[in-house]
Order: structure tokens, then C-alpha cells, then sequence
């Protein structure tokens, strides 16, 4: 339960918010429907439509002008570049203030995300159209995408749509780097805080003929040395808890990313883009028992090239194509034999990944849009360990083909909008066992395929209120390190199978919009979602300092969502989300009924900002319940409630520069996470930004 003695001051701001939004609610507010809006402008008959694909106008944090292009009937949410410019903060950071996200950190530099109740390795997260989860697994690291380069961040809640390539269960996050501009953009900042922390950034777009172009190039370093409570590996013993520094925390970044885009003849775009990412840090282990020594170095390399050709059949069909290239390099060093419990270790993976697509868009009527998609992708890992008497651990493949066919329809004058899709998706594994692999099932070296489907509704009520609904079903096949991993503290299964189920989402929305008035704006959004998985794939720990992947037979995740946002005048804004949810092991083993381990409760986050002259103060407030981290629900090895309060000033000074302070967790609570990794307690940050 919430301690109201700990949250006086966000729960006033919030009942302040929930009163206002339920009067803009209540007042029906001015903004359409994008399917009213898409009527209003559709051609007459005979006239050839302006093709488009299908985009919708959703609320985005502080804008109900922002465009979500993928689905107009999926629960979304966009963040912009401008939503968090100047502050001090990162992606994971950022997410876990959105409604329905909840994000797993280990205080190293290292973070995952869960959508509605899924597991990490169940959302697929996109750079640039390149799906970053990669077979090899483990879950796409959230700190290994830089903020600095980011245009815009569009989260779908449920199911993924059908434009995607990878299917998912909990969605997908689309990362999008920035766009090059006409004018010629120039901009750089410094950031410097606790811990030895800083930061720097360089970037320039402009156009020169007929190609534009973007180039950003960042890097980041941070000693991580923060004191936490030991808690001895004893957490319902206090006696033999005492303060340590977190030691082997450190690490540096470098970041390199850039687009270009030109124009080959009147109609056909090719745009290219790049990005390069190398980190290197300490693994410090747990809090109980710290590695001193265990060093990780990842890279990541990405290339891809776009062509689209709009206006073909009289202005009705949209064409696009794309190739991508990845590789991702992970060096582990554990020679010492700090982490797990396995022998010393110096694994040496690379992971190597080239797709195609291709994609169509048709406006078959006045009312109806087609779109179809094909890709074809192939992974490889190389997988080695040079301590082992036998490095070659071998090379594990797998090829996948992926059709989606989407229908987006319009009824009832465009109050109306049916989206239903299919997507088929067939696979080939292949694992080529070296002289030091273990025995993989047959069933893992063979090829099978499978059809999904999903339906999606959005119906206008009335002016400015907005119901949403989505039924679908999905399959995930399990990852490499979920079969076959030795990485640290993570032990692959061979054996596992993979995931499948439905899920369903219901919801409403109500938005206002009155520029001149005391509220300029307001939005509510109150959603119940569904997930039924089988042979759910979890990470179980069988060790003080090891887990290994399991199935599941069923698990049910159960929930609720609200997020509402307003601006009261030209100075204050205000927001809150809520995820209220209740994830079931239905197994019908000893653990049925139990909670799933790492999946918390309630999330609630809370924010507000004050205009004060050229300064902007702002306040955070975010509150993660407790959860356990075993099937058994032991009690005192809980994660206990996490309250974090954090303060902000920024302020726009003369010749292109702003300067920005923050305090993060202001209140010095000391919090755990997953398998109790300790996180910083009380920090400070600052930055000095220019653009010229």
C-alpha cells in the first residue's frame, strides 16, 4: 500500500489535476477524431487522394498535435525531442515516467523495459526502422540509446502494429534520430553531476543542394562509485547491514550517428542512415557480494538505406523498400570468477543481422486504405569462450519471414475506424554446435511457421471523446540467451518453448482544447488491458547470484491505466500516469495463484512545471510498489516501495545558451532493483546547452 505520510505533496497536486481534468472532460473538448479530419479532407469522387500513409492525431505528454503514424486504434504514446530539451536526464528515466512502462535498472548502466507486465525480452524496441533486439537476446539495454540524438520516442502499449516487422507482446518503442533541417542548426552542450558523471554533445544539420543531412556525435562517462546499504545478503537481518561503495561501476560511452536524405528525380526519397555505439564498464554484481574485476565491452553498428515512391496510380499507391545491416560485438570478462557459477569466464560474441522489406500503401477508396509489408531477416551469433578447454561454443542462426496485411476502414462518416491485420511469420533455427557446445533439441534446428492476427476499433463518441478497443494474438520465439545463455548471472534452457496467447485492451479518451483560456488544454485517458501467455518464458533465480530462463505454462497479467495531462494558463502544466496491474502465475503447479516475480503492483508518476520569467522550475514525482523476485513470493526478500522526488531549474540565457539544474531523488531514499542491484541515492546535475 501507498504510504500517504511520504506523498503528501503529490497527492495534492494530483486531486488538483484529477479535478481539473474532469472538468475538461466533462466539457467535450475541441479537437476531432483523425478520421473527422481525414473525411473532411478527403477528394470528391473522381478526384486522385494525396496518398498518405494512415496516420492518426493523438496526445503526446504536453501536445495534442503530435502524430502517431503507425495505428490509429493502438493505446500510444509519442515523446518529443522538445518534451524533455534541457533536462538532465535519460531514456530510462523517461520512460518510466509513461503510463503502462515499467523499467528494470541495475544502477550500472544498464536498463530494461516491460510494457504492461511483459518481460523485457517481449517488447521490441526500433532505432530508425531496425528492430534492436537481437536473437542472441537478453533484452535491448535502454542506456545504450543516447537522449542527445533523439527526435522523437513512440510507444504502442499491447500488441504491435501491423508496419512493424517483429512481432511483440507488451509493444514496441520506435526511436527516431533527428531529421535534417533546411537552415543550417548547429548545437552543443555539456553536462557534468554526481558520481563523476558528464557529458558532452555535438551536432549540425543543414542542406547543401539537394541532400540534407544530420551528423551527432555524443559521449558520456560516470565513475558509479555511490555509497548504498549492504544489506550483507540478509535483507530481514539488519544487524550486519553497513554502508559500502559501489565498486567496478564505472563507464564511458561514445556515440556517433548520422541521416541523409536526397530527392533521385521529382518522386523517389532515398534516405541513409548510420549509427555507431561502443561502451565499456564494470559488471559490479550484487549488492551482497560485488565483483571487483568483470569488465563488459559492447558495440553496436547500424546502417540503413530507404527508398519511397509516393503518387503512383494517379496519386492512390505509396511504395517503399529498405536493407539494413547490424552488429553487435559483447566482450565479457570474468576471469577472476566474481559472477555466477559457472568457471572463469572471457566470452567473446558477435551478432550479425541483415534484413529486407518491402512495403505498400493503397487507397482503395475514399474509406479504405490497404497497406502490405514483407521482410526477410537473418541472424548469426558466434559464440566463444576463450577460458574454456573448448572455445568454440558454435554458431547459432535464424532466418525469419514476416507478411502483414493491414486493412484500415472508416465508417459512419469517420467516426468509425476498423484496423484489422494479419501477419505470418515463418522461422528457420539452425545452431552449428562447436567442440564446446552443449546438446540443443531438435525441436530448436527445425523449421515452423505461424498466423496471427489482430483487430483494432476507434469510435467517436462525440466531439472529443474517443473510445479504443484491440484483440489479437501473438507468438515470441525464445531468444538465444534464453536458450543457450552463460553470461554472468543469466544460464540459458535448451529445452524452452515458445511464447503464445491473446491480448485484449479497452479504453476512453476525452480532450480539450481552448488556446486564451484558464485551462488551454486537458486530456484523460482510462484504459483496461488483458494478457493471457502460455509457456511464458521467465527468468527464475536457482541461485543466490544466478538466473536461468523457465517456462511457464500460463501466467495472467490483469490492469488498469490512467494518464491525464493539463496547462492551466500561459505558465503551469501538469501530468500524472497510473498502472495499476496484477500478473498471475496460472500454472497450475505449486506456485499457481503466486504474483510473477518483477512485476510491480502500481506505478505512479507525477509531474509539474511552473513558467517564471525566463525559467522554468519543475518537479517529479515517481512511485514503484513492491514486487518480488521469486515464484515463491517470499515476503522478506521483497523489493520494497520506492519513492523518488526530483527538482529542476532551467533557464534560457542570451546568445543561444541555456543552462539547467536538477537534484534527483531529493529525499536520499536508498532503493534496490531486480535482483536487488542498488541504485544511487540523493544526486546533483548541470547543464549548459548552445545552439548557434
Amino acid at each position: 500500500m501507498i504510504d500517504p505520510r511520504r506523498v503528501s505533496l503529490p497527492a495534492l497536486l494530483l486531486a488538483f489535476a484529477l479535478v481539473t481534468s474532469a472538468g475538461a472532460a466533462e466539457a467535450a473538448g475541441a479537437e476531432g477524431s483523425k478520421a473527422e479530419a481525414a473525411e473532411a479532407d478527403a477528394p470528391e469522387e473522381g478526384e486522385a487522394p494525396t496518398i498518405e500513409a494512415p496516420v492518426e492525431r493523438i496526445e503526446v505528454r504536453s501536445n495534442v498535435d503530435e502524430l502517431a503514424p503507425l495505428d490509429p486504434t493502438a493505446f500510444a504514446t509519442v515523446i518529443r525531442a522538445s518534451d524533455f530539451a534541457g533536462r538532465v536526464t535519460s531514456l530510462p528515466e523517461l520512460l518510466r515516467e509513461t503510463v503502462g512502462v515499467q523499467v528494470q535498472d541495475l544502477g550500472s548502466g544498464f536498463a530494461t523495459v516491460s510494457i504492461r507486465g511483459s518481460t523485457a525480452e517481449q517488447v521490441v524496441v526500433y532505432l530508425d526502422g531496425v528492430p534492436l533486439n537481437r536473437a542472441l537476446g537478453g533484452g535491448v539495454n535502454l542506456a545504450d540509446l543516447p537522449l542527445a540524438q533523439i527526435e522523437s520516442i513512440e510507444i504502442y502499449r499491447g500488441g504491435a502494429p501491423a508496419a512493424l516487422t517483429a512481432a511483440s507482446i507488451g509493444g514496441a518503442i520506435v526511436i527516431n534520430t533527428h531529421r535534417p533541417e533546411g537552415e543550417p542548426v548547429r548545437s552543443a552542450s555539456a553536462s557534468f553531476g554526481s558520481f563523476d558523471t558528464g557529458e558532452a554533445v555535438l551536432s549540425v544539420s543543414g542542406t547543401r543542394n539537394r541532400l540534407q543531412y544530420f551528423v551527432g556525435l555524443d559521449g558520456r562517462t560516470s565513475s558509479g562509485d555511490y555509497t548504498f546499504l549492504d544489506d550483507n545478503g540478509t535483507p530481514q537481518e539488519g544487524s550486519d547491514d553497513s554502508r559500502t561503495p559501489r565498486v567496478n561501476n564505472d563507464f564511458t560511452t561514445i556515440h556517433l550517428t548520422g541521416r541523409a536524405g536526397t530527392m533521385l528525380g521529382e518522386h523517389t526519397r532515398l534516405t541513409i542512415t548510420g549509427d555507431l555505439f561502443r561502451r565499456e564498464q564494470g559488471v559490479p554484481g550484487l549488492s551482497a557480494d560485488q565483483s571487483e574485476t568483470a569488465r563488459l565491452e559492447s558495440s553496436r553498428l547500424l546502417g540503413r538505406a530507404e527508398v519511397e515512391r509516393p503518387g503512383l496510380i494517379g496519386g492512390r499507391l505509396l511504395l517503399s523498400g529498405a536493407l539494413d545491416y547490424t552488429r553487435f560485438d559483447e566482450a565479457f570478462d570474468d576471469r577472476a570468477d566474481e559472477i555466477g557459477l559457472s568457471p572463469a569466464q572471457k566470452t567473446d560474441n558477435r551478432i550479425e543481422s541483415i534484413g529486407a522489406e518491402i512495403g505498400a500503401v493503397l487507397i482503395a477508396s475514399r474509406h479504405q486504405a490497404l497497406s502490405f509489408r514483407a521482410s526477410r531477416r537473418r541472424e548469426t551469433a558466434d559464440l566463444r569462450d576463450e577460458l574454456s578447454p573448448s572455445p568454440d561454443l558454435g554458431e547459432a542462426t535464424r532466418k525469419t519471414v514476416v507478411l502483414t496485411l493491414e486493412d484500415q476502414i472508416d465508417l459512419a462518416g469517420g467516426r468509425l475506424i476498423l484496423n484489422p491485420s494479419l501477419r505470418y511469420e515463418k522461422w528457420d533455427n539452425g545452431f552449428d554446435g562447436g567442440t564446446g557446445a552443449a546438446t540443443v533439441p531438435m525441436s530448436l534446428t527445425e523449421s515452423d511457421s505461424k498466423t496471427t492476427g489482430r483487430i483494432g476499433l476507434r469510435l467517436g463518441l462525440r466531439e472529443g471523446l474517443t473510445l479504443k478497443a484491440n484483440a489479437g494474438r501473438f507468438l515470441r520465439l525464445p531468444d538465444f540467451i534464453e536458450l543457450f545463455g552463460n553470461r554472468g548471472s543469466v544460464l540459458g534452457n535448451p529445452a524452452l518453448l515458445p511464447e503464445s496467447g491473446r491480448t485484449l485492451d479497452i479504453g476512453l479518451e476525452a480532450r480539450r482544447l481552448e488556446p486564451g483560456r484558464v485551462v488551454r488544454r486537458a486530456r484523460i485517458e482510462i484504459s483496461l488491458f488483458e494478457t493471457i501467455a502460455d509457456d511464458l518464458i521467465q527468468f527464475i533465480p536457482n541461485s543466490q547470484s544466478t538466473v536461468v530462463a523457465r517456462n511457464i505454462s500460463r501466467a495472467r497479467v490483469r490492469g488498469g491505466e490512467l494518464s491525464l495531462s493539463l496547462a492551466l494558463g500561459a505558465r503551469f502544466t501538469g501530468g500524472l500516469n497510473a498502472t495499476l496491474q496484477r500478473a498471475v502465475d496460472e500454472s497450475g503447479s505449486v506456485y499457481d495463484g503466486n504474483l510473477l516475480p518483477g512485476r510491480p503492483r502500481e506505478e505512479i508518476s507525477a509531474d509539474a512545471g511552473l513558467r517564471l520569467g525566463r525559467g522554468r522550475l519543475s518537479y517529479r514525482f515517481t512511485y514503484v510498489g513492491e514486487n518480488f523476485v521469486d515464484q515463491q513470493n517470499t515476503g522478506s526478500e521483497a523489493l520494497e516501495e520506492r519513492y523518488l522526488h526530483d527538482l529542476g531549474y532551467r533557464i534560457d540565457l542570451p546568445h543561444g545558451l541555456q543552462a539547467t539544474v536538477e537534484i534527483k531523488n531529493i529525499t536520499d531514499d536508498e532503493n534496490v532493483d531486480v535482483a536487488r542491484f542498488p541504485l544511487p541515492g540523493r544526486s546533483y546535475h548541470g547543464r549548459l546547452t548552445w545552439r548557434f
